[in-house]
């Protein structure tokens, strides 16, 4: 018995040794240490870099964190999501560790801070990366304040600011804002600034800045204030606007990025149909070099709009403009027996004998596009292939032991009777 209990407790060590032996670190970015000749000391930046920067030869643009040891991570996370499903384009993210205290007194100085930031960060990212010159900055409260001092300062150095619960926003740095829209038409940034619950020493003067917008802003000037008090909108408070503000920061900076989709047949009949579609997909491939044309993905949900609404024209004329790409060819069997019944649903069986042709190629083995096929022409009235089409797919199913046996058999006696 203590034989079987020693070699019991010795397995259980071995497989802990083992699972040890099998960790390995999550890596998200790298930390920097750069010479600041500004603050004549060394400091610290994170850095991350998207998947496939190394197999890539494409220039990025760089997202900027003041306080960077906060925020760095949670915007590693949404650039994973976000890019992953095509909302945002790739992008490099910086965070700028600012430690320093008094946070007040650091970010105060900013004639100092931003210099750092031009002349020191911005400067070794762009010389050491493969960068564009579409930069964002995000800072929250003092850091918040900060980054609105920075767009009074140098509107040009960065394309987009994000200031999350900024503060102090006192009469003078007010008063700076709107003489920069007195003087500058033509800005063309993209601004999102936000508060959140329980911030009454910041939202008031926020609320302020807003309407000086609202008064002044140019209409090349893309800016939005977001109030997080709801469910739609969630914060916890101030210390969490952050999180909203970059989320919600990309989204608007990139509008124009993510692919289309259409919830209802009116929003697509609205938006301009076909031709918006063409014509997004098209200035979308220009401005951020993508290949021409639309992507794989926007092709499979256009024509699911089509099949959402049971709209057959809709579905007929996309499916039209991807037949001849390889679109069917990457899209999976379920999705295109789907297609093809869609045909068939709206006696169209023509158009469902083409996918199913291309997808008994592909799966050779399998009875279900087989048995397709014998609907299709089961649906032309050509009974006799059909019967030819139900008798293989019942062979493959019994081959493969498919749990369809039962309906192929039935598609079988329906024609013979």
């Amino acid at each position: 018995m203590k034989m079987k209990t020693f070699f019991a407790i010795f397995l259980f060590l071995l497989s802990l040794c083992s699972i040890r032996g099998q960790e390995s670190e999550v890596t998200i970015g790298k930390s920097v240490k750069i010479q600041s000749k500004v603050f004549d000391t060394e400091r610290s930046l994170n850095v991350y870099l998207p998947s496939y920067y190394d197999e890539s030869t494409k220039d990025y643009p760089v997202l900027y964190l003041l306080d960077g040891q906060n925020w760095f991570t949670y915007a590693v996370s949404i650039n994973q999501l976000m890019t992953g499903y095509d909302y945002l384009p790739d992008f490099i993210i910086v965070g700028i560790e600012t430690g320093d205290s008094p946070r007040y007194g650091f970010f105060a100085n900013a004639e100092k801070l931003l210099n750092y930031i031009e002349n020191d960060v911005i400067q070794h990212i762009d010389k050491n990366y493969r960068t564009n010159k579409d930069r964002m900055l995000l800072g929250w409260q003092f850091a918040g304040a900060f980054t609105i001092e920075a767009m009074i300062r140098k509107p040009d150095l960065f394309n987009a600011y994000f200031p999350a619960s900024p503060i102090p926003l006192n009469d003078q740095r007010l008063e700076d804002f709107s003489k920069l829209l007195d003087n500058n038409p033509n800005l063309s940034q993209t601004l999102l600034f936000t508060t959140s619950l329980n911030e009454n020493g910041v939202e008031p003067n926020v609320k302020r800045f807003a309407t000086i917008l609202e008064d002044k802003a140019p209409n090349s000037l893309d800016w939005e204030y977001k109030v997080m008090k709801s469910e739609v909108l969630p914060a916890l408070g101030h210390r969490t606007t952050p999180m909203g503000t970059i989320y919600h920061g990309l989204r608007k900076h990139y509008a124009d990025y993510p692919l289309l989709e259409f919830n209802t047949l009116e929003d697509f009949q609205q938006s301009g149909g076909h031709n918006y579609v063409n014509s997004y997909y098209r200035q979308r491939a220009e401005k951020y070099n993508l290949p021409e044309g639309i992507p794989q993905e926007g092709k499979f949900f256009l024509i699911r709009l089509g099949l959402d609404t049971d709209h057959f024209p809709t579905f007929d004329k996309f499916m039209s403009d991807f037949i001849s790409t390889d679109f069917l060819d990457n899209v999976n069997l379920g999705w295109n027996t789907r297609y093809a019944e869609f045909y068939l649903k709206h006696s169209k069986p023509d158009g469902a004998k083409v996918i199913y042709e291309r997808l008994i190629q592909r799966f050779p083995e399998n009875a279900r596009p087989v048995n397709g096929m014998g609907d299709a022409f089961r649906a032309e009235g050509n009974l006799s292939e059909a019967r030819k089409y139900y008798i293989k797919a019942i062979e493959l199913a019994e081959k493969n032991q498919d749990s369809r046996l039962e309906t192929f058999k039935k598609d079988l006696r329906d024609i013979s009777q």
